[in-house]
């Protein structure tokens, strides 16, 4: 006897689990900024992605599971924004500005919300010091990559050093930007950013 097909519709569950993830996912980060993550709980979140809360723990079973999806998903679109915005055979002071740029590029989100990245960081160290680095190995994440473009060109400790003069800088126009709801002020420190890197890494630095 012939075997039927499978039907063509059957991937779509599969499609729907992964769309009603994201959606959490998404929810999740809103509610942490807006509220804060020990004000937020797992029912908070399945009401804002407008799910029911035992269909939210077939996703997640904690809301630590829901947190480390969060820093996962802010880190992956970090990076993808930074990665399209490289060029190819990037030099170490291209590939640096490119950093600059992509938190230009953010400049009215943080004046309207702040960094998500540093407010999450800064509110677990508060509430649960076992949480925070959740939120942090993300800046340690971009530590690490700035170092690494800054060790093209110059000695490892004066790379690392450089890297977080650089992130930290950064991080401070968007709390400045958030404080005083003045997207401009993080276009002055990139400014700022820029004339710096071009002193300290010459255009045809690196391989």
């Amino acid at each position: 006897m012939a075997q039927h097909p499978t039907p063509l519709t059957a991937p779509l569950a599969p499609a729907k689990g992964v769309a009603n993830r994201q959606r959490i996912v998404e929810s999740a980060l809103h509610l942490f900024m807006e509220r804060g993550y020990a004000e937020t709980s797992i029912g908070d979140v399945a009401e804002h992605a407008c799910l029911l809360k035992g269909n939210l723990s077939y996703y997640f079973k904690t809301k630590a599971e829901m947190l480390e999806a969060v820093s996962e998903a802010r880190m992956q679109e970090l990076f993808g924004r930074l990665q399209q915005r490289l060029p190819d055979q990037a030099t170490p002071l291209q590939a640096l500005e490119a950093f600059v740029q992509v938190t230009q590029d953010s400049a009215h989100e943080l004046a309207r919300v702040g960094c998500p990245v540093g407010t999450l960081s800064s509110q677990l160290g508060k509430t649960d010091p076992s949480l925070q680095p959740y939120a942090s190995r993300i800046l340690q994440a971009l530590a690490d990559w700035l170092g690494a473009q800054f060790a093209r060109a110059l000695p490892p400790a004066i790379a690392q050093a450089h890297a977080e003069h650089l992130l930290t800088l950064l991080q401070g126009a968007a709390v400045m930007a958030h404080a005083f709801r003045d997207p401009a002020l993080v276009d002055r420190q990139a400014a700022v950013a820029r004339a710096w890197l071009r002193t300290t890494l010459p255009a045809e630095s690196g391989a």
